[in-house]
């Protein structure tokens, strides 16, 4: 599932391609994705209409829409979201297509049909980013507020990383990898986590957002981004999908373990 670096990697390759586009159309394919508004929504509130801004937020892209609509998309777990000349060629599992002014179709690919592709009216503030917790970048977001956040909780930590309504945008493969640099075991119960603890945690896991970011995020199976280019940070992990090879810093073999029907990669030395 594309996590927060690859859809920030999306993000910053769409932004200045479509700056100030006006969309002029919007064709749905034959099937729709889990959650999909209705063509005629998309006709009403996106076509005809200028790009004013696209951020993201958590592991969502918002495309604040001219006229105040806007436009939310998630990847869900094998989507892609593509910039091809218009008209695109035909593809496989092609839901969405947005003709956009400038030549240029913004597409919408996913195998799986898990991902989102909503549009609200203007002034109507979408009701999925409510659940969407704290950017691990944000200012707000300190030792002590998250030890807050963990306060009479036994939950592992590796499974806190991944509740996207406390800290926004982190998945599997970069909780094994932030956790794996912080040095703490994964099952550790995170209101036992000390400040001092709490600090490397979020230490790392911006210093590891970031490098991924620089890296254009990490391709395992399916992810691509705005060109059909493949992420590099998989070349820099350290844990995450080596079970059995040796840890790069004490030779120990990485250990795995399945966390909320998810696979963990971890040290048993280094991670404590």
């Amino acid at each position: 599932m594309p996590e927060l670096p690859e859809v920030e990697t999306i993000r910053r390759g769409l932004a200045p391609m479509l700056a100030r586009q006006r969309f002029l159309a919007v064709m749905a394919g034959d099937k729709r994705l889990r959650q999909q508004s209705s063509l005629e929504e998309f006709s009403k509130w996106v076509a005809g209409r200028r790009l004013k801004s696209l951020r993201r937020r958590g592991k969502y892209l918002v495309f604040n829409l001219e006229g105040g609509a806007t436009l939310l998309i998630h990847l869900g777990m094998t989507g892609r979201l593509m910039l091809l000349p218009s008209p695109a060629p035909a593809l496989p599992h092609v839901h969405l297509t947005f003709q956009m002014e400038g030549g240029l179709d913004l597409v919408f690919q996913d195998t799986r049909r898990f991902g989102q592709a909503l549009v609200f009216p203007p002034g109507e503030t979408p009701p999925p980013l409510a659940q969407v917790g704290r950017e691990p970048f944000s200012k707000k977001v300190t030792p002590q507020w998250l030890a807050e956040q963990a306060r009479g909780r036994s939950r592992p930590l590796k499974n806190f990383l991944l509740d996207g309504r406390a800290l926004a945008g982190i998945g599997n493969i970069y909780a094994c990898e932030i956790l794996f640099a912080a040095g703490i075991h994964p099952g550790a119960p995170v209101s036992r986590l000390t400040l001092k603890e709490w600090a490397r945690v979020l230490k790392e896991t911006r210093r590891v957002l970031k490098a991924a970011i620089r890296k254009g995020g990490t391709t395992i199976n399916d992810f691509l981004n705005s060109q059909g280019e493949t992420g590099l940070f998989q070349l820099d992990l350290l844990v995450y999908g080596r079970g059995n090879e040796p840890c790069t810093r004490c030779g120990t073999p990485i250990a795995r373990l399945v966390q909320a029907g998810r696979s963990t990669f971890f040290c048993p030395v280094c991670q404590k």
